[in-house]
């Protein structure tokens, strides 16, 4: 077994089309753990072998998702629901062109971000809900937290996420998710998906394929997601700065830029994300230094102009600051104080409706 990718090429290159998006040839990329991984010439999805995949597909799997899998994963996952996921989870209501009475949790694992959602919005108890195919033996108990499949599911959502899931799923395994999502989407919903992308692979985590601990099969590009949705009605988009996320929207009724989502968001859901300030701001300043990467790499591409060194240096600037609230020690010391907001607007608001 392998610790670390071996780029040594195996004697025999490979020349079957692309499992993601079926057109494109596809070259070795590396050998990791045993496992020979390739990358699509024209959609850059990154994926393990075909064999593997057929394999999986059939049941079997490089990691067997039981208790010693999920006691490696709850403490990053718990990290990230009041943390990373928690600011997703913002983005995407921020980014959805529809009003957002229902949002769901693709893939939830122990449902923390649906308890955290729950949590930091006590006066919509029926909007959050998660959907989790193999739970953990301890998880939420949230009236909302289902066991199945996104294709079990009955009811219909605005808005939703779907945070590191992705990489351990076979294309027809996604294209299944796709068709699902279709079902229970109404026009203009907007999925969410956070998952390392070929560029953050290649250019920035090249541990993030990982077959045996963490199940980490294939990195999609967005060429191939799209090949995937689209037969199902969705438009994909990716995130501008973000290499680690893109969203697909069902039937979009619109189509706006990315500055007006950030700047521009609907009435209703900016409301809603107010309603937790701190969420608001995060979710902001993310799609907010999205837009600044973007902006800054536009113009290394044509070469340095006069407020390129200032965009820059903004952009630096607002991730930085996104990244130090959501890690501050702030942050984890004012929890009961925002708990005892929480606890007042609730109060409030069922005197509000008592009236």
């Amino acid at each position: 077994m392998n610790d670390r990718p071996s780029t040594q090429a195996p004697a025999r290159v490979n020349d079957k089309a692309c499992p993601v998006c079926e057109a494109g040839a596809s070259r070795f990329h590396a050998r990791i753990d045993g496992y020979d991984y390739f990358q699509c010439v024209e959609c850059d999805s990154l994926f393990i072998d075909w064999a593997t995949l057929d394999r999986i597909d059939a049941g079997e799997s490089t990691r067997i998702y039981d208790e010693s899998y999920w006691n490696a994963e709850l403490h990053s996952a718990r990290e990230r629901a009041d943390g990373v996921s928690l600011a997703r989870a913002g983005e995407a209501i921020l980014y959805t062109r529809r009003p957002v009475e229902r949002f769901l949790d693709v893939g939830t694992g122990p449902g923390y971000l649906l308890d955290a959602l729950a949590r930091h919005f006590p006066a919509h108890p029926d909007m959050f809900h998660g959907v989790e195919l193999f739970p953990p033996d301890e998880h939420s108990n949230h009236p909302n937290y289902r066991v199945g499949d996104v294709g079990d599911l009955q009811d219909r959502f605005d808005a939703g996420a779907c945070i590191e899931v992705v990489e351990h799923l076979t294309p027809k395994m996604l294209g299944r998710v796709a068709r699902g999502l279709a079902a229970i989407s109404n026009p203009g919903t907007l999925w969410l998906f956070n998952t390392g992308m070929p560029e953050y692979v290649l250019e920035e985590d090249p541990g993030y394929l990982d077959p045996l601990r963490r199940g980490h099969i294939v990195s999609y590009g967005l060429r191939g997601v799209a090949h995937l949705f689209e037969p199902h009605g969705f438009r994909v988009s990716g995130i501008p700065g973000k290499s680690y996320a893109w969203f697909a929207e069902f039937k979009p009724v619109e189509s706006p830029g990315f500055d007006e989502r950030v700047y521009r968001p609907l009435p209703g859901n900016r409301r809603l994300l107010e309603e937790f300030g701190l969420l608001f701001q995060a979710a902001f300043e993310s799609a907010r230094a999205s837009l600044y990467m973007q902006t800054a790499w536009a113009q290394s591409r044509h070469g340095p102009t006069d407020g390129a060194s200032v965009a820059t240096c903004t952009t630096l600037d607002v991730w930085d600051e996104y990244q130090r609230m959501l890690h501050s020690r702030s942050w984890r010391l004012t929890k009961p104080l925002r708990a005892a907001a929480r606890w007042s607007r609730a109060v409030r608001d069922r005197s509000r409706r008592g009236a």
